[in-house]
């Protein structure tokens, strides 16, 4: 009976081995898995802020480009009435040289 025993006591000591190596290398993956958590967060902290950073930007990218759309608008508007006057005068201009050059 107490070879029975100690066979059965063997076989859980066996076991209980195999189990404490499986819990380290769990352990081990855990660990490792926790360093990457931390680094994927970091990353992301930055991504984030990145992110932020390039919204702002945009933002006054934006606000840039449509006070120059308005510029533009306002500007031609005036600037073509000019060129239609100073195309009629210069017309006038032609013409009357080209009489003068007639007589």
């Amino acid at each position: 009976m107490t070879e029975e025993i100690q066979k059965i006591i063997d076989q859980i000591h066996s076991k209980s081995k195999a189990l404490h190596k499986v819990v380290l290398e769990e352990r081990d993956k855990n660990g490792h898995l926790n360093s990457e958590i931390e680094r994927l967060n970091k990353l992301l902290s930055e991504k984030n802020e990145e992110v932020f950073s390039l919204s702002k930007n945009l933002d006054s990218v934006q606000l840039a480009l449509s006070l120059a759309e308005n510029k533009v608008i306002e500007n031609p508007v005036q600037t073509i009435g000019k060129n239609e006057q100073e195309i009629d005068e210069l017309v006038k201009e032609i013409e009357f040289c080209i009489e003068q050059l007639k007589q």
